[in-house]
C-alpha cells in the first residue's frame, strides 16, 4: 500500500476490550515505525492508552458533553477529517464507528469482523465446538489483510516512572511491608450475574493471610462499595488495600504490584494480565471461548463448563434456573489452589550462553573451544544465592545449516554444565533451538516455544523471571514474558546495543546494559528487595 504517514485507531470503548487493542498498535508501529499513530476512543478512558509511547496522539470523543448530539458529532467528523489519514482502522464496528469509516477519508479502511454468527451459535444453541478465535486474534487479522507481520499477539501495558512512583509511595503510605506480599481481588464485574460470592473472595482472601505474610488489594469503584466493605471485613481491615476509583494509569501501577490477581470477568482482569501478573479469572455466565479470555503466560481460567454457558455474550442476561451452577461450583479450593501453585512456583533467570557465559566461537563445536568468561562462574554463583532456577536458552542454527551436529551441541553443554558444577556453580537446564532463522519455528529466540518447555517441566514463575543475554533477541524474549532483561556488552552486546538506542519500541529496551555476566549479576543483587528473595511464610 502507499505510505502510511498518519494512522488512526478506533476502538470508544470499554475497558478490556482497549486493552486487547495494544497488540494492534505494537504490530503497526513495527511495521511502520516513522508513522504516527492516533487513538481514538471515549473521554473516560484516555489514561488507558495516553501512557503508551507507540500511540502519538489520543483523539477524545466526548459522548456525554460537546459530542453529545447530531451537531457535536457532526464537527467531531470535520475535526477527524483535516487530520487526513492514510490508514482507518475501525477495532468496534458499532454504528458510531461506521459513521466515522464511512464519512472520514483515508487511502486504506479496516473493519473488525465480530464474528457475530459463531458467538451467536455458542449463546444461543451451545455450539462449543465452533473453533475459538480471540478478540485479540480477530484484531490482527486485520492488519493480515495490509502484510503487518505479527510477532506478538500478548497485550501489554507498559508503566511510565511516573506511576510506579505513585504505586510505590501509595503502598508505603498503606503500611504494606517489604516482607509482605501483594495479592490483588477485583470482586466487582460490570455486571452482577458475572461476579462470584462475595463469601468465596473472602474465604480464599482468609486462605491467603492464613499461610502467607500478605495484604489483600481490593480494586473496584464507589458504585458496589458494599460488597468491598463485607469482602474487607471478613478480612479484617488491617490486613486490606483498596484502590477505589482510580485513574486507569494509576491502577496499573498498583496491580503491577501484585504476586497474583484474582478477578472476575472485567476490565482490570485484561489490565492484571497486560501488565504480567499472573491473573486468576472466574468464568461463569460467559466463556473463555467467546475470545475474552486473559492470555498471559502465567494466566488461568476457572470454568464449570455448565452445559446453560455462555448464557449471554458479556454476562448481562439474567439467570434462568434456580441457582447460578456456573459460578456456584467454582469452589474457594479450587481458587485457593491455584493462587498456591503460582506463589509456590520457582523464580528464573534465563541465560543465553554463547557470547554471554562463554566466548562466541560461531558455530562452536568441540569442547577444547570452550572458553568461559571471567565472572562468569561468579556470577551463577551469586544468581543461585539469590534463590533462582537458572536456565541456559541459546539459538543453535548450525545445526539445520549443517555446520555442527546435534551431538557436538549436546556434548559441548555437557562439557559446560560439567565444569560450573565442578566449581560449584550449577546450572539446572539447558534448551536450545536447532533450526535455521528462516524456518519460522516456535521455539527460535524471541520466540517463546523454549520458554514454554522449561517452565512446565521446572513449575517455574515466569512473572518473576530474569533474562541475560548479548542480542537484541534476549531483550525481547524477556520483554514478552515481562522478565527483567539485561544485556550483556561481551559477545554481540556491544553491536546490538547500537541497534537499539534510538529505538523507540519499548520491547527493544533492556532494563539494564552490563559489562559482562557478573555485573548483571550484581545489579540483580543490588535491585532485589528483601520479599524478593523468597516468599515469607507466616
Amino acid at each position: 500500500m502507499p505510505e502510511v504517514k498518519k494512522i488512526l485507531v478506533v476502538r470508544f470503548s470499554s475497558f478490556g476490550d482497549i486493552v486487547l487493542t495494544l497488540p494492534v498498535i505494537q504490530a503497526l508501529k513495527v511495521e511502520f515505525p516513522d508513522s504516527r499513530i492516533f487513538f481514538l476512543t471515549k473521554k473516560r478512558y484516555k489514561s488507558l492508552v495516553s501512557w503508551n509511547p507507540l500511540i502519538d496522539s489520543v483523539i477524545e470523543f466526548d459522548s456525554e458533553g460537546k459530542h453529545k448530539n447530531l451537531y457535536g458529532f457532526l464537527k467531531f467528523i470535520r475535526e477527524l477529517k483535516s487530520y487526513k489519514f492514510d490508514l482507518l482502522i475501525d477495532l468496534h464496528s458499532n454504528p458510531r464507528s461506521f459513521l466515522i469509516r464511512k464519512l472520514v477519508n483515508a487511502q486504506r479502511k479496516l473493519k473488525y469482523k465480530k464474528r457475530w454468527l459463531a458467538r451467536f451459535s455458542m449463546v444461543r444453541f451451545k455450539f462449543l465446538k465452533i473453533k475459538s478465535k480471540h478478540t485479540v486474534d480477530c484484531y490482527l487479522d486485520l492488519l493480515r489483510e495490509i502484510d503487518v507481520g505479527i510477532e506478538d499477539r500478548l497485550p501489554r501495558f507498559h508503566l511510565t516512572g511516573e506511576d510506579r512512583d505513585f504505586a510505590s509511595d501509595f503502598l508505603r503510605k498503606k503500611g504494606l511491608k517489604d516482607i509482605e506480599i501483594l495479592v490483588g481481588m477485583a470482586p466487582q464485574a460490570r455486571w452482577k450475574t458475572k461476579a462470584w460470592d462475595k463469601e468465596k473472595f473472602s474465604y480464599v482472601g482468609n486462605m491467603i493471610l492464613k499461610k502467607y505474610r500478605s495484604r489483600i488489594l481490593l480494586v473496584g469503584d464507589e458504585s458496589e462499595k458494599e460488597r468491598l466493605v463485607y469482602i474487607s471485613s471478613a478480612l479484617k481491615e488491617k490486613n486490606v488495600i483498596y484502590a477505589l476509583d482510580f485513574p486507569f494509569n494509576r491502577l496499573a501501577g498498583v496491580i503491577k504490584s501484585c504476586e497474583v490477581f484474582i478477578t472476575n470477568d472485567s476490565g482490570p482482569m485484561h489490565l492484571s494480565s497486560a501488565l504480567g501478573v499472573p491473573t486468576i479469572a472466574i468464568f461463569g455466565p460467559t466463556h473463555p471461548k467467546l475470545g475474552f479470555s486473559p492470555l498471559g503466560l502465567m494466566d488461568k481460567v476457572v470454568t464449570t463448563n455448565e452445559w446453560c454457558s455462555p448464557c449471554s455474550l458479556h454476562g448481562k442476561k439474567k439467570c434462568f434456573r434456580d441457582k447460578r451452577y456456573c459460578m456456584d461450583k467454582i469452589t474457594p479450593e479450587e481458587v485457593y489452589k491455584l493462587v498456591e501453585d503460582i506463589l509456590n512456583s520457582q523464580k528464573v533467570v534465563f541465560l543465553d550462553r554463547d557470547g554471554t557465559i562463554i566466548e562466541d566461537r560461531n558455530f562452536l563445536s568441540r569442547t577444547q573451544q570452550v572458553s568461559f568468561f571471567t565472572g562468569s562462574v561468579d556470577a551463577i554463583r551469586i544468581l543461585k544465592s539469590l534463590g533462582y532456577k537458572l536456565i541456559v536458552i541459546t539459538n543453535q542454527s548450525g545445526i539445520n545449516r549443517g555446520l555442527i551436529t546435534l551431538e557436538d551441541v549436546n556434548e559441548v553443554n555437557r562439557f559446560i554444565l560439567d565444569e560450573l558444577k565442578k566449581k560449584n556453580a550449577a546450572i539446572d537446564d539447558v534448551y536450545f533451538c536447532p533450526h535455521h532463522p528462516d524456518e519460522g519455528c516456535s521455539c527460535r529466540k524471541p520466540q517463546m516455544g523454549l520458554v514454554e518447555k522449561a517452565k512446565e517441566k521446572h513449575k517455574l514463575n515466569l512473572s518473576d523471571s530474569v533474562v541475560i543475554g548479548d542480542k537484541l533477541s534476549d531483550v525481547i524474549l524477556g520483554k514478552k514474558m515481562f522478565a527483567k532483561t539485561v544485556l550483556v556488552l561481551t559477545g554481540y552486546g556491544k553491536k546490538e546495543l547500537e541497534k537499539i538506542k534510538d529505538s523507540k519500541e519499548p520491547n527493544q529496551k533492556p532494563d539494564f546494559v552490563a559489562k559482562d555476566i557478573l555485573d548483571a549479576a550484581l545489579w540483580l543483587k543490588k535491585n532485589l528487595s528483601d520479599k524478593d528473595y523468597d516468599i515469607k511464610n507466616t
